[in-house]
């Protein structure tokens, strides 16, 4: 056992300073919200995706509903905002409905127009003779008021509604911002709340008959998500309540609110939760905002169109839905741009945040009720919560330093996801039981990193034959054929092998020509472009590249990995070079350099493949008659004059495309004589047009072949109306017409003599 701790200390090591460095990190390093760390971004997504898994759920203790001021609100009633009358006019309709409380998040920051005012400015730059006489002034002086939809809409509130604002640090102030539920004396020491400079409140109208009012601020965390909302803020020397908090106050009938702080030694107090009056005890951050526990996406409260309440086009049910409830005045309309980024979902509309706060405090104050726990109703980060993540990394970290080095690869998986199942578990437990919101993502560091260093430790000896495949492969065959490699290395074999398989050979025609009009350093770069295309798309259809010689290039399939369908995919990779070999040309062309013309041959067969060479070079390639017979098919195109050329066998082995023959030939070398084709398409790709030209086609060589000449002439002079310049036909004629000269010589085998 002694030496057996011995062998591995190195590792141990290791991972016992790596535990260090992440102790270090959370001792040292501040973890807020608001930051834009990546630890914080992996502690936000965790905890977004723990209310994705593990919802709040809790029964409504008070019914709230939403009144939306929607698109549908918009298109009937006029852009916002609307006139104060008729907001005035939605809150006598909610009031008559038997409405509870009435919440806004909207903010009346500027006066409304009168219409009696604006009808007196117009007769002033009227003629004064016509006002006068008409006493249109004194008149208007009289229904003023009765026309100013502000002192409308400052009628109807009072106890039972509460108004929103704004705090901010955009250097403005608006409106009149009522007195401050608490003081604080800034000449002693202040819990470090969030505070604000500034204010945007309502035009001081609204204020006659002293509605309760809080802000309507929400302050995302680092990546832009509504997690928490302030309750309270402090500006100046005043401490206002959020919208959410002065709604639960009213609700709860509670006729004060005060901070509950703790100091320790030397240190200015710290704030730990909210009182409202004797009803409820709120626990909350140092800055005063609370975790928002979301019921769920958008639309878990009940929700009425504004138009509908104004237009009092509600249903029975739906009024019965008001009758006690709180209504929310806000907005879901994208236009108004009070939509939020949330756990669950984004365009999340803000007036449902306040909504879920407020639902949850009213919960907290009947599970007090019950003798219950009213923390339960909340989410928490309590303040123990450093000394619970060290703890952590120093067990876990422990546990798998010591365990993880000498186990094999099984093991050291199962040990470490053992560990990461009992981390997650234990703080999904945490939340879901306990409500606790605890950081996992330094813990889940700390595991992964010293599981990681293992694995690659324990690998270590392996990486001689990954490199060696590396090496010999790399450049030649896709990167996914490449990774399974790398990561099965006993699934290939270097060793020569005789299989089937198939090859292509791609060269561009007239090279030695176009290299001429071309500077070295041109025709290099031409070169790369050109062969980096064509790669990328045998690359993509599965292929390997045996080796580039000049512009030609050869590519296989089958090898180094079995591919059952090796000439469907040699076939669909000709297809897709011709197409790459268009957009080439294109560009070549608008850049004035000269056009890359490519034959393609393709051939299935028995192939022998292998890591071949001598004791100073070797390289995995192919070799055979069936390698060679491609090449030859290749030198042909430039015969035919067609892109690519292919052999029955592949034909065959592929028969999901669109083929014409082309030819009946003897290649030189060779005295089995075979069909060559031509692929055109993947089957039911072509249009009945093209289909029945080439079906002509087929049948206009298959007369030549069996001696039908003036029949195949007619066909192939048919043909020629429809395609003038396909070089196919062409040929075929001058055979004919040469047939006609020479009967004698005429034979179904065409000889070529040239490689």
């Amino acid at each position: 056992m002694q030496a057996r701790l011995k062998q591995h200390w190195q590792p141990r090591l290791i991972g016992l300073l790596l535990v260090i460095g992440a102790l270090c990190i959370q001792i040292l390093v501040p973890h807020r919200a608001h930051d834009h760390t990546w630890l914080a971004r992996v502690d936000a997504l965790w905890y977004d995706l723990r209310f994705e898994m593990l919802a709040p759920e809790r029964a409504l203790r008070m019914p709230i509903v939403i009144i939306d001021l929607d698109e549908q609100s918009l298109q009937r009633e006029g852009r916002w905002p609307w006139d104060r009358a008729k907001v005035a006019q939605l809150v006598q309709q909610l009031k008559a409905a038997g409405i509870g409380l009435i919440g806004f998040d909207v903010v009346f920051s500027e006066p409304g127009p009168n219409p009696a005012a604006a009808i007196s400015k117009y007769l002033l730059s009227q003629e004064l003779a016509l006002a006068q006489e008409k006493n249109w002034n004194e008149l208007l002086d009289q229904v003023g008021d009765e026309l100013d939809g502000d002192q409308q809409l400052a009628a109807e509130l009072g106890a039972d509604t509460v108004l929103g604002f704004f705090l901010h640090n955009d250097g403005a102030d608006a409106g009149q911002l009522p007195p401050a539920p608490l003081l604080l004396d800034l000449d002693s020491p202040q819990p470090e709340l969030l505070t604000m400079a500034n204010a945007t409140a309502n035009i001081p109208a609204l204020n006659r008959n002293f509605p309760a009012q809080g802000f309507v601020v929400a302050i995302p965390d680092g990546d832009g998500v509504v997690r928490r909302m302030p309750l309270v803020m402090q500006h100046q020397d005043g401490l206002y309540h959020a919208l959410s908090l002065e709604i639960v106050r009213l609700a709860l009938g509670a006729p004060w609110s005060r901070l509950r702080t703790t100091t320790e030694e030397s240190q200015s107090p710290i704030l730990t939760s909210l009182h409202i009056g004797n009803a409820l005890e709120i626990p909350v951050d140092p800055q005063g905002q609370l975790l928002v526990p979301y019921r769920g996406g958008a639309g878990s409260f009940p929700t009425l169109s504004a138009t509908q309440v104004l237009r009092d086009e509600l249903s029975t049910t739906q009024r019965k839905t008001l009758a006690g409830a709180i209504a929310l005045i806000g907005t879901s309309a994208l236009g108004l741009a009070d939509l939020r980024t949330t756990p669950l979902q984004t365009s999340y509309p803000g007036v449902e945040v306040h909504a879920n706060l407020i639902d949850a405090m009213l919960y907290a104050a009947w599970l007090k009720e019950q003798g219950e726990n009213p923390a339960n109703a909340f989410y928490l980060s309590p303040d123990w919560e450093q000394g619970a993540v060290l703890l952590q990394i120093i067990i876990f970290g422990i546990l798998l330093s010591v365990g993880l080095p000498g186990r094999t690869p099984r093991q050291m998986f199962s040990l470490a996801l053992a560990c990461l199942i009992l981390i997650i578990g234990l703080n999904l437990g945490l939340w879901h039981y306990a409500h606790l919101a605890l950081h996992v993502a330094l813990i889940l560091l700390t595991a992964l990193a010293i599981t990681g260093f293992n694995v690659i430790y324990g690998y270590y000896s392996t990486a001689r034959q990954k490199q060696q495949i590396q090496n010999l492969f790399g450049e030649y065959v896709p990167p996914e054929h490449v990774r399974f490699m790398l990561s099965r290395p006993d699934a290939i074999s270097l060793e020569g092998e005789q299989k089937a398989m198939s090859v292509l050979f791609a060269d561009v025609r007239n090279f030695t020509a176009i290299s001429e009009g071309l500077s070295p350093a041109e025709l290099k770069s031409t070169l790369n472009r050109y062969l980096s295309a064509v790669t990328e798309v045998i690359f993509a259809h599965q292929g390997t590249i045996d080796k580039y010689v000049g512009d030609l290039i050869m590519a296989f399939w089958n090898a180094p990995l079995d591919d059952p369908n090796h000439a469907e995919h040699a076939v669909q990779a000709a297809l897709a070079m011709q197409k790459r070999l268009v957009a080439l040309r294109a560009e070549f062309a608008k850049e004035g350099l000269p056009q890359f013309h490519v034959g393609i041959g393709i051939n299935t067969g028995s192939m022998n493949v292998g890591d071949m060479g001598s004791a100073y070079r070797r390289a995995y390639t192919v070799l055979g008659d069936a390698v060679n017979l491609a090449a030859r098919l290749e030198s042909l195109t430039s015969f035919y004059q067609l892109p690519i050329l292919l052999s029955d066998t592949t034909r065959q082995a592929a028969p999901d495309f669109a083929y014409r023959t082309v030819d009946y030939v003897r290649v030189k070398g060779r005295k089995q004589p075979l069909y060559i084709s031509q692929p055109l398409a993947p089957t039911g790709t072509l249009s009945a047009q093209e289909q029945a030209f080439y079906r002509a086609s087929d049948q206009a060589l298959q007369q030549y072949q069996q001696g039908c000449f003036e029949d195949a002439r007619q066909t192939f002079v048919q043909l020629t109306k429809q395609a003038p310049n396909d070089p196919l036909l062409a040929l075929y004629l001058q055979r004919l017409d040469a047939q006609r000269t020479h009967p004698e010589a005429w034979q179904p085998i065409f000889d070529h003599e040239q490689k």
